[in-house]
């Protein structure tokens, strides 16, 4: 597939400074929303990441390829987190070259990933001035006040440039990952008496998401291993948790069969999984809708307690998933960003780390997000705005939709990445979308990236939250839910003596089909005047290719 080897850095090595010193990446301003505000002091100690090029990436997109492509006979013969840093990690000289020449400007110089690629420098702003050649300010953030430390260019000697892929986050002005469902709780609807909930044609609970997609009560093979990752921030300004006695009161009022199944707990960056009611909305989606769908499937919460920028985030998760022994074999995050908050560089990395975990067999589900075409508040936009991760060609997206009838949820996002283009399995798809649209739209979005989401399921459920009964919408929602479906379609493998499923697209995109229900009415919401995209017949950018039907998987699968 060789999707993401080819994307140009940022003016990658186009101005010559002196005779010995490449401008590397640079950008024409600060990104809407920060404002500078004055100079750093020249002592204030930063960390940034210098990413090394890697040894075979385009090898291990074709091993991603063999081993998630039914039809191939390496499917499912997934590689080890060390077959898998021996393509991504550095060109011994590229690592002598770079550490030779960044030691003595810091005060310390450390891997970051397990294979090496990227590493972590500490060093004062004046150190990295000098380093890179570069000049920086400080800027703050409008919507929360946060300032950052910023340069607008760098510059790298040509002796070590060829072995530098780039180095965050200089120019990136990428705020943390964001919930999904920030601004769609929608009707939350405190509930004094639980037996008068709505039935499942308006908001829905564990048991019609079972019913209407066919899920089992319990698992059947009995694996440990087969487990749900569920990812969450508890930063200063996430703050999110998830709350054991509201799970146990969960269970005990919508799923008393599983009545005391819990959930583990991994905290990374100084996170502390607070039990106080003082927030945590979305972890009590994220963990509700796991335990409380995938049934006796273990699920572990990983919690992370940095308040940095989304790359280094995404990457922290990545990190940790190719260090464990057995890393979850599904893995859900309701959080996200614009596209446009990360450098293409950047996003590129994350992506090649997600192609890593698909080498090794984790599927990897994020929410579309909540914004539908525009991903703004604009009443007028010149452009649709994609969002990451779920553009990247490595994960599965999924959207929102309604139960009875079928239908999409209008603040879905979806579209068309402007940083990745359409990978193979997927091409057929967009191009029958885009043809049945014309013109519609044109102008909007990129007719040769890669589509979103991929997928759909509910996007409005019940929750229990500081002991009460609650709504809440978004596909914040979907994604757990569809994260479950998957665990459980792993756990009858797992019963057949087969292997569990991996990255999802290449098999959802072809025999995968059969394990999908198809949403054609409704659409997304767009900006202004302009609509967002219809759901049609077949795969389209609100609902993907369909919701969940777990007989239909079941028998696509061959089991």
């Amino acid at each position: 597939m060789g999707l993401l080897h080819a994307l140009p850095l940022v003016l990658f090595a186009q101005c010559v400074l002196s005779s010995t010193t490449l401008v590397h990446e640079s950008i024409s301003h600060a990104p809407s929303g920060f404002k500078a505000s004055g100079s750093p002091s020249p002592t204030q100690e930063i960390k940034l990441f210098i990413a090394l090029v890697q040894s075979n990436i385009t090898g291990l997109a074709k091993v991603v390829d063999a081993v998630s492509t039914p039809s191939s006979l390496s499917y499912g013969k997934y590689l080890t987190a060390a077959e898998v840093a021996e393509y991504v990690k550095p060109p011994p000289a590229s690592v002598s070259t770079v550490t030779d020449w960044v030691t003595p400007n810091v005060a310390s110089v450390k891997p970051f990933s397990p294979a090496g690629d990227i590493l972590q420098v500490s060093l004062t702003v004046a150190q990295a001035e000098g380093l890179f050649n570069t000049k920086f300010g400080t800027y703050t953030r409008s919507a929360d006040g946060q300032s950052v430390i910023r340069a607008l260019n760098y510059s790298l000697p040509s002796s070590v440039q060829q072995h530098i892929l780039h180095v965050h986050p200089i120019i990136a002005f990428t705020p943390p990952p964001q919930r999904t469902s920030k601004n769609t709780v929608y009707k939350r609807r405190p509930t004094s008496d639980r037996r008068q909930l709505a039935p499942c044609e308006d908001i829905v609970r564990p048991v019609c998401i079972q019913e209407f997609y066919g899920l089992p009560n319990k698992t059947i093979s009995g694996s440990l291993t087969n487990t749900l990752g569920v990812q969450g921030y508890n930063s200063p300004d996430l703050g999110e948790y998830a709350n054991n006695d509201d799970l146990a009161t969960f269970l005990d009022e919508f799923r008393p069969d599983i009545a005391g199944n819990t959930f583990s707990v991994t905290l990374l960056n100084g996170a502390q999984n607070l039990q106080d009611n003082s927030g945590g909305l979305e972890g009590q989606i994220d963990i509700q809708y796991t335990v409380g769908i995938a049934g006796d499937v273990p699920t572990t919460y990983l919690l992370d307690g940095s308040n940095t920028d989304a790359a280094t985030s995404y990457m922290d998760t990545i990190n940790w998933l190719l260090t464990q022994e057995e890393p979850p074999t599904v893995f859900t995050t309701s959080y996200g960003n614009l596209e446009t908050d990360l450098t293409p560089t950047a996003a590129t990395s994350v992506c090649n780390g997600y192609m890593q975990l698909a080498a090794i067999g984790i599927s990897m589900i994020f929410a579309s997000g909540d914004g539908g075409a525009a991903n703004n508040d604009q009443d007028d936009c010149t452009s649709f705005v994609p969002t990451f991760p779920p553009t990247c060609p490595y994960v599965t997206s999924v959207g929102g939709t309604f139960f009875q009838p079928p239908t999409a949820f209008s603040s879905s996002s979806g579209g068309f990445s402007n940083l990745f283009p359409v990978p193979s399995w997927q091409a057929a798809d967009t191009a029958a979308y885009l043809a049945s649209i014309g013109d519609e739209h044109s102008g909007f979005y990129n007719p040769t990236g890669r589509g979103f989401p991929d997928v759909a399921s509910e996007w409005e459920v019940f929750i229990v939250n500081a002991g009460g009964v609650t709504s809440i919408g978004g596909t914040s929602c979907a994604s757990p839910i569809f994260a479950s479906f998957i665990a459980l379609v792993n756990d009858r493998l797992i019963a057949a003596g087969k292997p569990t499923l991996g990255f999802l697209n290449p098999l959802l995109y072809s025999t995968g089909r059969g394990g999908l229900d198809d949403v054609n009415v409704g659409q997304s919401s767009g900006c202004g005047s302009i609509s967002g995209w219809p759901a049609i017949n077949g795969w389209d950018p609100v609902t993907g290719l369909g919701t969940p039907d777990f007989p239909g998987m079941l028998e696509a699968l061959g089991i």
